[in-house]
């Protein structure tokens, strides 16, 4: 198993791997192959994103999409999306690519990672484990159209 960068040639895989993770409890949403393929392909062509993908052998089981932002303090990372297989959820993959996004920062001298999540998935938990902290200043809202 192995962290590598992200290629073009991955975006089938992880547009699959999306919706299997997706389209299940806790998150029961409806990604379908255009909405979840539209959604990743908009990501990777922003201006200083990037992505790496978690494989074992040859199968994607792990994805992360970021982008480089320069906030008023610094350089940081806004992490839009991780998300790892089922099958391989709880085995350390998703704190390993975390680990391994902050040895990018590292590299690339930036000074923070920022994400949102939702309280009510494990993701919460998972964060705060990885030292992530909520802030009592920012709020995440919205209205439905």
């Amino acid at each position: 198993m192995a962290i590598r960068k992200f290629t073009k040639s991955d975006l089938e895989a992880c547009t699959e791997l999306l919706i299997t993770v997706y389209n299940r409890e806790p998150w029961n949403e409806k990604w379908t192959k255009m909405t979840a393929g539209n959604h990743l392909t908009e990501l990777i062509h922003r201006m200083r994103s990037f992505g790496y993908v978690f494989v074992d052998k040859t199968t994607i089981v792990g994805v992360l999409f970021g982008v480089e932002r320069t906030f008023w303090s610094g350089e940081e990372v806004y992490v839009d999306e991780i998300f790892i297989h089922p099958s391989y959820q709880q085995k350390g993959i998703g704190k390993e690519m975390m680990r391994h996004l902050e040895v990018y920062c590292k590299e690339n001298d930036l000074e923070d990672i920022t994400l949102l999540t939702d309280k009510m998935v494990p993701a919460h938990v998972f964060y705060q484990k990885l030292g992530f902290k909520m802030s009592n200043k920012t709020v995440f809202m919205y209205k439905s159209c």
